[in-house]
């Protein structure tokens, strides 16, 4: 078990929800089961023959609220860059920084997000700015590719794929689409959409970001229901934390 046999009191404490699997997946030496608790900011991990769990604390330093499990690494952001779990033989797990920021990011008006995009990772930096006119909205995104091989993030204004790609974006879960495989026109490439979670998403602010020019789409309605293509696929990775 993960929790020590002195602590095993705390589980009337808490609801048991709490104690579920924010992400899950096999480290980079191909044996170890790596667990996220998010809500604790604990990762567990074991390997085959373990007689226990080995935990590790991270702290994401309020940037954003979801780690990501990625091609068997766990990575988060925090003010050094994007961390990532090192695994090595007869070493203890670590934290590492796998690559830099690079810019200054405010934890009050800013997020950082990981994302996976077909098997790219991908950082979603998310800015409140001035309102500069009433047709505008104070919500900016970047987005950069973060390349591990050098350390460094990408700035990009694609997606990529045959007829382009789309993202749909969630607090918690996030996923590209093809565009090929969609009604032509239903959807648009190189488009971040945000899922009912966001609170631009939900004050009819944002409904879709254009990653080329910066161009934004309003929601087409406040309620949590799908009345279009997009709606349905914003909404099936809405998370209700309640």
């Amino acid at each position: 078990m993960l929790l020590p046999s002195k602590d095993h009191v705390m589980l009337s404490y808490f609801n048991i929800d709490d104690f579920l699997a924010t992400g899950s997946g096999i480290a980079s030496d191909d044996s170890t089961v790596v667990l996220c608790f998010n809500r604790f900011r604990i990762l567990g991990m074991a390997k085959p023959g373990d007689d226990h769990w080995i935990l590790l604390k991270y702290n994401h330093d309020g940037f954003t609220d979801t780690p990501l499990m990625f091609a068997g690494r766990f990575y988060y952001v925090k003010v050094d860059g994007v961390m990532a779990l090192q695994i090595c033989p007869n070493q203890p797990p670590r934290l590492e920084v796998a690559a830099k920021l690079n810019m200054h990011v405010s934890p009050i008006s800013e997020g950082l997000h990981l994302v996976n995009s077909c098997g790219d990772l991908m950082l979603i930096h998310r800015q409140i700015v001035p309102l500069t006119s009433p047709d505008k909205s104070c919500y900016q995104y970047d987005m950069y590719r973060v390349n591990l091989d050098t350390g460094t993030l990408l700035p990009v204004k694609s997606l990529g794929g045959g007829a382009g790609r789309a993202m749909f974006w969630g607090m918690h879960c996030s996923f590209s689409v093809p565009l090929e495989v969609f009604p032509s026109g239903s959807i648009s490439a190189d488009t971040i959409y945000p899922s009912f979670d966001f609170t631009e998403r939900s004050l009819l602010e944002v409904g879709a970001y254009h990653l080329l020019d910066g161009h934004i789409e309003r929601p087409s309605g406040l309620l949590q229901r799908p009345n279009t293509l997009v709606d349905c696929l914003s909404l099936s990775n809405t998370v209700d934390d309640e």
